[in-house]
């Protein structure tokens, strides 16, 4: 199931969009939709700080109460990485639909030959979000947290405090197995690595290994136990080849 949100004050457009997308669903191998429609942007807010959940927002940029350039800045406040898309009669906004990174800009009216496409690669993109989340069970509730925008886990006296890209700190419950079992999900992924028995590291956020230390580009450093020396490095040099790939 896909679970779309469009905010646009424009009834007409609102409908276009909505009738474009229920088109585009009914083709071959098409998932599932649910489509919310939003004439106002508090509208929209208030139904995510609620608890409603989008696999993509659909957003005019022209919009009563606010640009929907602010409106995609309050949604990237509230939640980790939401997939936006900016529906717009204006070219002005470009730059700035970028600079959140939005996920697509298209200047209205919409067509098939556009949408089409851009729906089969965000349908592509929520199904790998989907098999890549970390549900993290917390004391304020259950949390689907992306593998990516994990930077490191600690383990301190059986809680699990997991650091994100976007600065938060999130501790799980009182964790009744052990370290290994409990991430056994994320350390299947080849960019993640044990540095020591109780710390667990993206190597997409390393910079720089020394002897007993892995430097992360947020500025944190992370100890290396002597027993994991030896697989961090090779892990670490193996994986940054890789990102470079091979040199003419």
């Amino acid at each position: 199931m896909l679970y779309l949100a469009i905010c646009d004050d424009n009834k007409r457009d609102l409908e276009k969009t909505e009738a474009l997308i229920q088109e585009w669903s009914h083709g071959q191998n098409k998932p599932e939709i649910k489509i919310k429609k939003f004439r106002s942007p508090f509208q929209l807010l208030d139904a995510v700080s609620e608890g409603e959940a989008f696999d993509i927002f659909l957003l005019d940029t022209l919009l009563p109460e606010m640009t929907g350039i602010t409106l995609g800045e309050r949604l990237s406040d509230m939640l980790t990485d939401p997939l936006i898309v900016y529906l717009s009669s204006s070219k002005d906004y470009y730059p700035d639909a970028f600079r959140l990174y939005a996920f697509n800009y298209i200047c209205k009216p919409a067509s098939k030959d556009i949408l089409f496409p851009l729906l089969d690669k965000i349908a592509c993109r929520c199904k790998q979000r989907k098999n890549n989340i970390f549900i993290l069970k917390t004391s304020e509730g259950i949390l689907p947290i992306p593998f990516h925008m994990i930077v490191y886990a600690e383990l301190l006296s059986h809680v699990c405090h997991f650091h994100l890209a976007d600065g938060r700190h999130l501790k799980s419950l009182y964790l009744r197995s052990g370290f290994n079992q409990y991430l056994a999900p994320i350390l299947k992924q080849p960019n993640f690595i044990k540095t020591h028995t109780s710390f667990m590291v993206n190597l997409n956020y390393s910079c720089c290994l020394t002897t007993g230390v892995l430097s992360l580009t947020t500025g944190s450093t992370i100890p290396i136990a002597r027993s994991f020396a030896a697989k961090v490095q090779q892990r670490y040099i193996s994986h940054w080849l890789e990102e470079e790939g091979p040199r003419a």
